[in-house]
């Protein structure tokens, strides 16, 4: 075990299980009767959660966050030699690229269960601008080990506070977007229209079914009254015929005892 394999592992790890970790690394570096190293490790400070977020996208994003330190490298050169049109062109890929990497700290932490609030999410934001500014801060960025949010607070280029702003919008442009919009605003208004219509068309299929559905089951309870009504007459003619039958029988087996009377 040496001190960078062991602060490597610390750093990655949640704030919450940081300190229990530390002291297991500073008791076998006891053991190990590496007293120096012990009090190394045992000097190691707890990270913030906003340093805790970093290190996770330094970890989860170092692709990314060399492209972050190169256009960082890229943006003071431009702005030491005045070129304003690439400073433009860079403060925008500034911009995307700031707000991508913030979204992959979300991310990282999102995986791990933790919600970031908006002030780490302003802090991660405030560090990765001054990983922008300051070469030596994006060393230790991308080296994983940071503690809590960093500012820069230095003087003269390394500012970025004299990138020029985008040039302002002239009349021809600020036309273009109107007829733009206004042309957008007409096609929305077309496709909100042709939905509606659509809509009123399904609706009125749905009542008219839902209109012969009812008129049916009413034709059919009409029917089913009229035959359990035929069934009641038909089970009223069938007791009928029966009576007359059983009386006929009898009627019947009291003449032939007559007759045989006769007869005999």
């Amino acid at each position: 075990m040496d001190f960078d394999s062991a602060a490597d592992d610390l750093y990655g790890l949640e704030p919450a299980e940081f300190v229990a970790a530390r002291n297991s690394f500073v008791t076998r570096a006891k053991e190990a009767g590496d007293k120096a190293l012990a009090k190394e490790l045992g000097s190691l400070r707890k990270p913030t959660t906003t340093g805790w977020a970093l290190n996770l996208l330094a970890r989860a994003e170092p692709e990314n966050l060399d492209r972050l330190l190169d256009l960082g490298a890229a943006l003071r050169s431009a702005q030491q030699a005045l070129r304003g049109d690439e400073l433009r062109s860079l403060t925008i890929r500034r911009a995307a690229l700031l707000s991508e990497l913030t979204d992959s700290a979300v991310a990282a932490a999102k995986d791990r269960a933790h919600q970031l609030p908006e002030s780490v999410l302003r802090e991660i934001g405030q560090t990765l601008s001054a990983a922008l500014a300051d070469p030596d801060i994006g060393d230790d960025l991308r080296r994983g080990r940071m503690l809590g949010a960093v500012s820069y607070s230095g003087f003269g280029p390394a500012t970025l506070a004299s990138v020029p702003e985008p040039p302002t919008p002239t009349e021809d442009t600020i036309r273009g977007a109107d007829e733009q919009a206004r042309g957008e605003a007409h096609s929305r208004v077309t496709d909100a229209e042709t939905t509606v219509g659509q809509t009123n068309s399904e609706l009125n299929g749905a009542i008219e079914r839902a209109e012969k559905a009812t008129r049916r089951v009413e034709e059919l309870r009409d029917e089913l009254s009229r035959a359990e009504t035929e069934s009641r007459f038909a089970d009223s003619a069938r007791r009928s015929a029966e009576q007359a039958a059983e009386r006929a029988t009898a009627e019947l087996a009291q003449a032939r005892h007559l007759a045989a009377e006769f007869d005999a």
